[in-house]
């Protein structure tokens, strides 16, 4: 199986933290029957996942490929 880059999110993340951009990120992570969800938090917001700063989602990101 190929390991995912996440290329595109990676670069929308580093240019919402470079201009400082205001905005609240949830990922909601692959499943066997799921299929993975990057969501920008505006009105789309759901109790179930959790809420992520660009910087925080940026490393957890590069925490998920590390392993």
């Amino acid at each position: 199986m190929d390991k995912k880059t996440y290329k595109t999110i990676k670069w929308v993340l580093k240019q919402q933290i470079e201009s400082v951009t205001k905005t609240l990120w949830t990922w909601k992570k692959a499943t066997k029957t799921k299929k993975e969800n990057f969501t920008c938090i505006y009105k789309n917001y759901n109790d179930d996942l959790p809420i992520y700063t660009p910087t925080q989602l940026l490393k957890e990101i590069e925490n998920a490929d590390t392993k």
